[in-house]
């Protein structure tokens, strides 16, 4: 039997990140999410890429692959908010004209670039992510993660990242 095309599409992205790449975190979150969403409709991180470690005063990248299942509502437009929290935090948005989150069937790979502060102190921090409705409320959009993943307002972990002194 031959695997569904999202997987080998997974499989091969998360090759291509990883292959030689050793200051980057691969991440596969596909255990981590539910079987049945709360609101039917399930939005999820399955897998990521991001850095080990970043400099304050620098970017980092970040690559995520979303998939949406469910009976979405067409007319449904996502605001993804990112944080990087820990001894300090800051959060970045990006609207839906910036990202494709919430579309109907959709599995898509997302690349983001994001700066850390240049006062951020050096610790650990978490990166997690959250949807608001610009359509509806403006209110939190449920993701399909289990609960533990959820760290404050709504966001969900997806990894850890650690801010150190900026390197020449």
């Amino acid at each position: 039997m031959t695997p569904p095309i999202p997987y080998l599409l997974l499989s091969i992205l998360l090759c291509l990140f990883s292959c030689g790449n050793e200051d980057r975190q691969n991440i596969d979150l596909s255990d981590q999410v539910v079987t049945k969403p709360v609101d039917g409709v399930g939005h999820y991180v399955y897998a990521l890429t991001i850095p080990k470690t970043v400099a304050p005063g620098e970017k980092f990248d970040v690559q995520m692959e979303w998939r949406t299942v469910g009976s979405v509502d067409p007319n449904a437009r996502y605001t993804m908010e990112a944080i990087l929290t820990g001894p300090k935090a800051k959060v970045y948005s990006l609207p839906s004209g910036a990202n494709t989150v919430g579309e109907l069937h959709l599995a898509n790979w997302l690349s983001y670039d994001f700066l850390v502060p240049e006062d951020f102190p050096a610790g650990e921090y978490a990166f997690g992510v959250r949807l608001l409705d610009e359509v509806g409320d403006g209110g939190d959009v449920p993701l399909g993660f289990v609960p533990e993943m959820e760290i404050t307002d709504g966001y969900y972990r997806l990894a850890n990242i650690a801010v150190g002194p900026a390197t020449d």
